[in-house]
């Protein structure tokens, strides 16, 4: 369903996105929006659902591409947006256990939704987060994550039916890639 690449590509289109969000947008779209860099088929359309609210948990296994971001992965999050797509307020924040890192949002570059190949309400979401490492000091980070309801429960062991992936750039404990992951636990809602 997914074609997996290297964490060097999502953290090229992720710095190209958030170059050219960060320029002023037209008050009235030219074109149909463009497909997320998560992108995993279906129909697009121009921001259909513009709030999402969720949490839970993931345990990413370790994948057969390299990746850091495994084990124990906590989320919470609020976003709401207007039918350009631009996020009106929100905040999410991540927790990678293993390593004792935390994120939280501090602005959003991008916001897109879409209604994926099982029919789920989806978002992909671009983001400054500021990240701190065990006690160390904050500092900022690019933060991509995709994440779709796909009906309820939202979560039974294993299984889903939501997911959420989630990619930060940079490496080492806490960084990475969580590949599109079934939460064992929590939910995610589309409104």
């Amino acid at each position: 369903m997914f074609k997996r690449t290297d964490i060097t590509f999502f953290a090229t289109l992720g710095a190209i996105a958030i170059v050219a969000w960060s320029c002023e947008r037209p008050p009235t779209p030219v074109g149909p929006p463009n497909r997320p860099m998560f992108w995993g088929g279906g129909e697009e359309q121009p921001c259909p659902v513009s709030k999402f609210t969720g949490g839970g948990r993931i345990d990413p296994p370790p994948p057969d591409y390299a990746s850091t971001m495994v084990g124990k992965v906590t989320f919470g999050f609020n976003i709401h947006a207007d039918a350009a797509c631009n996020v009106l307020k929100g905040q999410f924040e991540i927790v990678h256990h293993p390593s004792q890192t935390k994120y939280h949002s501090v602005s959003f570059e991008h916001f897109d939704s879409f209604v994926n190949d099982q029919g789920g309400q989806c978002f992909h979401l671009v983001m400054t987060m500021r990240a701190k490492h065990g006690n160390g000091d904050w500092h900022q980070h690019s933060v991509g994550v995709q994440a779709c309801d796909n009906g309820e429960p939202g979560s039974s062991p294993g299984t889903g039916p939501d997911w959420i992936w989630i990619v930060t750039d940079g490496s080492g404990d806490g960084h990475g890639d969580t590949g599109p992951t079934p939460l064992t636990g929590g939910n995610i809602q589309a409104h």
